[in-house]
């Protein structure tokens, strides 16, 4: 073999081997590549088996959509239909609106009218006042005239009995009201409570009632019963005479009124209609009518020669107390959601009325024997003085130490007959004593039951004499006690 073939194997063996090292190196290149190529299919597999799970997750997701996307539709169809539902109740608010205007134009037409009616009534009442005004000027000049021939007859006083007004203004004009001092007579008038005290017209007759349902009737010279009259079946609350001194009327809690006879004491009429106690009741002037005051929230117009109601009356509360002016053609009454009115005693109507002067419940109302004003009285501890010609209160009549205490729902308060003094009874038997003119507190009267019985009554009532010479009060426990100067 020769040295060039030689050397030219070796070349060709240099070459392969040059060629082995190549593949080798490209076998240890494609190694690393498949390993990469592995590692990013591993990498790849699982951002696959992350990509699938996100998949489901969206699926899922998709189907809760779908899901909420029903519910959304179902929820919007509901409030579809309550939007409708709304619609058609706002068009039939706006046609009650529409309705309702039309009744405030129309109401507010009325109440012109009655405005205009109640100017007018005032007008009328004023020209009414007027003429008392006369009539009572005509009345003190024949009362002057006959006052000294009276009082020589009648020790307690009194004039020939002409007419009310000539008796009542001679009361006020010719005695000498003096306050009293002392508690000068005190006994048991009543098993229980005594609710009430009346006077006959010329303070020569006492009566009194209370919750043992009988009535009883006082001689007050000699303070001795003189009567018992039953009928009632339950507490009697009230007692009124009437002003020709004939007739006695009691209210009861059997919502029952009973009027007697004064003369003779037998039971004239039962008038009855109200469904709840009677609190209150009154005669009118001519002796014609009874009212009646009730819980049943009326004040009812009787007519005493039928026994007949005449007017029904509603109040809008529970009637208290009431009383008749002394000019006869109004009624006053106090109510239990602390307002006072005033009705026309012809028709029922009512004239004016007062809703903010007291804050507890009004226990009573009560005129001076003018008519010229009225006094309340009230659970707020509180008296008021109202000018009947102005329908103003203007005073307030109140313990400056809060010593008073009104602890009855119809304790009344009372002017003494010349209108100087108001008085009305307290806890503990305590009788107070304001001056109209001033306003101002003039006596505190304590009573002496406490010594006779160990305890202490709360006032029910209190009356002043029409003579003057007499207060007289009860109190819860059945005492009726004589006050005098």
């Amino acid at each position: 073999m020769s040295a060039a073939h030689i050397q030219n194997l070796e070349h060709q063996v240099k070459q392969k081997d040059e060629e082995l090292a190549g593949l080798y190196k490209q076998q240890a290149t494609n190694a690393q590549k498949m390993l990469s190529l592995s590692e990013k299919a591993q990498a790849d597999a699982k951002l696959l088996e992350k990509k699938d799970m996100e998949i489901r997750t969206l699926q899922t997701a998709s189907e809760n959509g779908d899901e909420r996307v029903m519910d959304a539709m179902r929820v919007k169809t509901t409030l579809e239909g309550e939007n409708a539902v709304l619609k058609q109740e706002i068009e039939s608010l706006r046609k009650n609106i529409e309705e309702a205007h039309k009744k405030i134009q129309a109401l507010a037409k009325e109440n012109q009218v009655l405005v205009e009616r109640i100017l007018k009534m005032k007008n009328q009442q004023a020209d009414q006042m007027n003429q008392m005004n006369e009539m009572y000027e005509k009345a003190l000049k024949l009362a002057q005239e006959n006052a000294t021939e009276a009082m020589n007859n009648e020790k307690y006083g009194g004039l020939p009995d002409k007419t009310g007004i000539i008796d009542k203004i001679a009361w006020q004009r010719n005695f000498d009201v003096q306050l009293p001092v002392r508690n000068s007579k005190a006994f048991v008038g009543h098993k229980g409570q005594a609710s009430a005290l009346a006077f006959d017209r010329r303070g020569r007759t006492l009566a009194s009632c209370g919750t043992d349902s009988v009535v009883r009737v006082y001689d007050v010279k000699t303070t001795t019963l003189s009567d018992t009259l039953s009928g009632h079946t339950a507490a009697v609350l009230d007692i009124e005479f009437s002003d020709d001194d004939k007739m006695l009327m009691g209210a009861g809690n059997d919502a029952r009124a009973i009027i007697w006879s004064n003369e003779t004491k037998r039971q004239l009429l039962t008038l009855t209609g109200h469904t709840s106690k009677i609190c209150a009741c009154a005669f009118s002037l001519d002796s014609t009518k009874a009212f009646t005051g009730s819980h049943d929230r009326t004040l009812r117009i009787w007519d005493i020669t039928t026994g007949g109601c005449r007017k029904k009356v509603q109040c809008g509360s529970a009637v208290n107390y009431l009383s008749v002016c002394a000019g006869g053609n109004i009624v006053g009454t106090a109510h239990l959601d602390a307002s006072v009115r005033l009705w026309s005693t012809r028709d029922g109507q009512e004239v004016a009325s007062w809703t903010d002067i007291h804050t507890r419940q009004a226990t009573s109302v009560e005129f001076s024997n003018d008519g010229i004003y009225a006094v309340t009285n009230s659970r707020d501890n509180t008296l008021r003085l109202i000018d009947i010609r102005t329908y103003n209160s203007i005073k307030v009549f109140k313990d400056p130490n809060g010593k008073y205490r009104n602890s009855h729902n119809w304790n009344n308060a009372c002017f003494s007959p010349d209108g100087k003094y108001v008085v009305a009874g307290s806890s503990n038997s305590e009788l107070f004593f304001w001056d109209v003119k001033t306003g101002k507190l003039a006596k505190r009267l304590r009573s002496e039951d406490e010594r006779v019985t160990g305890q202490t009554g709360n006032t029910t009532c209190v009356r002043w004499s029409p003579n003057g010479q007499n207060v007289v009060s009860c109190d819860n426990l059945g005492f009726v006690m004589f006050w005098t100067p």
